[in-house]
């Protein structure tokens, strides 16, 4: 009973160590990972907090300000005035004044729009947090790949000297050939450290960006990437523009939507809150030269000079005359800095513009690419096949074969080279896009 008791245990022990060695962390799990755990989104959350207290600030400081005053006086009177008496005389009151330009000028608009500001920020900052985490978790995906096939590379061109050296021992000359095979070798020994530095970097820029502590193990068995648009398949984008039932790409997607949305973009609406900015600030500067008004209250308690009033209300607008030149001045320096900043939108917008038609031309010439480095690894296994029954043949040498291997090697890692490419692309790419959703979404 013992026995079997062990045995269960032992199976199910490698049963479980047999799944952790197939699990691999998803793309899905490290995004929410890293928002999560983001300590500048949660910088940027108290930012948002911090500009609602700025805002509830700012409507306060519409309502009229009351102060209460409380006033003892000792007076003595003396035999120059009618009577004689010395002693306290209170005097109790309260002021309340109202800024009139800030209520007009509806003061509170400029930190609404630091609101908005700051969860634009935020959800921008996700975004590059995706964007990062996207082109880390696919360059880690093919370094992983090519660390599989140089390790066979490895293995296969080791048998392969093994045979050159037997041929040696038969007294037949491979010296060259061996040499030219040990070469290969010692280069594959350069590239697979490359990629094991490679892969170490990428996991620590994932562990950075998430605030965990995945090892190798946990990337070692990554599922292959969706490659659906780097064909014609599908879109992220609006699936509601005509297509006239052909089904449109990717970038014939994002080509549709940018000219009448680029505005809507995240990047294109943060640029513009400085505009907003500038603008609110110009527009509340034109109520600076109305007067603040001021009403007050006053009562004298046990008032015993008969020229003092007990009671005394006022009003009153007060009005400087001597800044107008100043408010003059801040007016005009306002008004430019507005129109600068409507200038620099343009100029940020064209910048936009450019980076993604460079991006969909980028892409474009990927797609294009990647179906001729496909068909060439497609080629270069033939050839590899071709090869292996002309070396069993002794139609040609190892070295012959070993050249082709390295041909074939050379064709996968230009096909890897080439999606990680289009990953980094196609990050960026929807990064700039995401807002067009999100904006429909709203």
């Amino acid at each position: 009973m013992k026995k079997i008791l062990l045995k269960l245990i032992i199976i199910t022990y490698a049963a479980f160590l047999y799944c952790n060695s197939t699990y691999a962390v998803s793309l899905t799990e490290c995004k929410t990972l890293a928002l999560h755990n983001s300590k500048l989104l949660e910088a940027y959350e108290n930012l948002i907090k911090s500009a609602v207290f700025a805002n509830r600030k700012d409507k306060s400081s519409l309502f009229p300000q009351v102060s209460g005053f409380y006033q003892p006086d000792y007076v003595q009177y003396g035999p120059n005035v009618d009577f004689n008496h010395h002693g306290f005389r209170n005097k109790l009151g309260a002021t309340a004044s109202l800024d009139i330009p800030k209520l007009l000028a509806d003061y509170p608009q400029l930190s609404n729009l630091e609101i908005e500001k700051s969860k634009l920020i935020k959800v921008v900052a996700e975004n590059e947090i995706i964007r990062n985490l996207t082109q880390d978790y696919y360059r880690l995906y093919v370094f992983l790949q090519k660390k599989e096939y140089y390790t066979g590379a490895q293995t296969y061109i080791s048998a392969h000297i093994k045979d050159i050296e037997e041929l040696q021992l038969k007294g037949v000359d491979v010296k060259l050939d061996l040499i030219r095979a040990q070469i290969q070798l010692k280069a594959l020994y350069i590239s697979i450290s490359n990629i094991n530095q490679g892969i170490a970097n990428a996991i620590t820029s994932l562990n950075s960006l998430m605030n965990t502590e995945y090892k190798y193990s946990d990337f070692s068995n990554m599922d292959a990437p969706d490659m659906a648009a780097l064909s014609t398949d599908e879109t992220i984008l609006d699936k509601s523009i005509p297509e006239a039932g052909v089904k449109a790409s990717y970038i014939e997607h994002v080509e549709k939507m940018i000219p009448q949305k680029l505005n809507t973009l995240q990047e294109s609406r943060l640029n513009e809150f400085d505009v907003k900015v500038a603008k609110e600030k110009y527009r509340q500067e034109k109520f600076n030269y109305l007067p603040s008004l001021q009403l007050g209250y006053e009562h004298n308690a046990h008032t015993i000079d008969p020229s003092i009033e007990t009671n005394r209300a006022f009003l009153s607008l007060n009005f400087d005359i001597f800044d107008f030149g100043q408010k003059a001045n801040e007016e005009r320096l306002l008004k430019y800095s507005y129109e600068s900043q409507k200038n620099l939108f343009d100029e940020n917008q064209r910048k936009l513009k450019v980076r993604l038609d460079q991006l969909i031309t980028e892409i474009e010439n990927i797609q294009a690419t990647y179906k001729n480095a496909s068909d060439n690894m497609k080629n270069a296994e033939e050839a590899l096949d071709t090869a292996g029954e002309y070396y069993q043949q002794g139609k040609i040498k190892e070295t012959d074969l070993l050249s082709i291997f390295g041909e074939y090697m050379n064709a996968k890692d230009q096909r890897y080279d080439i999606l990680y490419d289009f990953f980094t692309k196609k990050a960026e790419l929807d990064s700039l896009i995401r807002g067009i959703e999100n904006e429909k979404a709203n």
